[in-house]
């Protein structure tokens, strides 16, 4: 029998890694060197290699303006990004990044005291940093994620009584549980951008007077010129002030608190956005 290793048609996926790792890395370089056109090439190349876009090719094209803004991330790049950090995700955020959210989340639900709450929704929960602050407040907690490997990290720390694997639209969508008086989404909203049809979904499955808590990045607002959102350069999306207030007025969410700050650090600088706090009044 032959050895069909110096076959150019044998299929060898330590190649393909390390190719795949050489082609990102030369366009995210082109991409930090300003020389947009050579890193647009780059991209597209690798989306017609990878048509699923786990490396979020599309989200660079965008960020760089050469392409249209998704209205959404593609669901293999958020699989692919979260997997690899999973492991360290917990240490990457609080230390590395110094992402602020969870205790800013503990501070203004004692400013505000709210609570105590018997259901909550923890969508987007990751490995649970923000459960880890509400935990003493809240009777029966409920995670979703869509990375499997996240929720195994959440599932270790024992925070959660139940843990689900699935999109938040299609879980909300789906959704036949008692509703939730506690709905929590941090650092979720920046990965998607039409946020319609999850605000829609979120309001209907809460009680009256139930709380939801959520994060998002901002910019000025002159930048908007009158869309809704837009890519971020470190491809996260960013939402209009204008637009979360429309979002909450037309689900019959009530602004109970808004704070501005600092939500994390990207390689080295502060990225700004604001934590939001609502409340449901009535039926939507």
């Amino acid at each position: 029998m032959g050895n069909d290793i110096g076959d150019n048609n044998h299929f060898n996926p330590v190649a393909d890694i390390i190719s795949d790792f050489f082609e990102l890395n030369n366009a995210l370089d082109l991409e930090a060197s300003g020389k947009y056109d050579e890193a647009a090439e780059a991209f597209e190349q690798m989306l017609r290699n990878d048509p699923e876009d786990s490396i979020g090719a599309a989200l660079h094209l965008a960020a760089i303006g050469k392409r249209d803004v998704p209205s959404s991330m593609p669901e293999a790049h958020i699989l692919s990004l979260f997997g690899q950090m999973s492991g360290t995700y917990d240490k990457r955020l609080l230390e590395n990044l110094k992402y602020a959210i969870p205790e800013k989340v503990g501070e203004r639900f004692a400013a505000l005291g709210l609570g105590p709450f018997k259901r909550m929704l923890d969508l987007g929960c990751g490995t649970g940093l923000c459960c880890e602050v509400l935990k003493e407040q809240v009777t029966h907690k409920t995670g979703l994620d869509l990375s499997a490997e996240m929720l195994e990290k959440a599932r270790e720390k024992e925070l959660y009584d139940v843990l689900h694997e699935e999109e938040i639209t299609r879980f909300l969508k789906a959704n036949c549980n008692e509703p939730w008086d506690l709905v929590v989404s941090t650092d979720v909203i920046p990965y998607n951008g039409t946020l319609d049809e999850m605000f829609s979904h979120i309001a209907g499955s809460m009680t009256p007077d139930g709380i939801f808590l959520f994060s998002n990045e901002v910019q000025p607002e002159e930048n908007f010129n009158g869309q809704s959102y837009l890519m971020g350069k470190h491809c996260r999306y960013a939402h209009s002030l204008d637009y979360i207030q429309r979002l909450l007025t037309q689900n019959n969410l009530e602004l109970l608190d808004r704070t501005e700050m600092i939500i994390r650090l990207e390689h080295g600088n502060p990225i700004t956005g604001q934590l939001v706090i609502a409340r449901k009044m009535g039926a939507v």
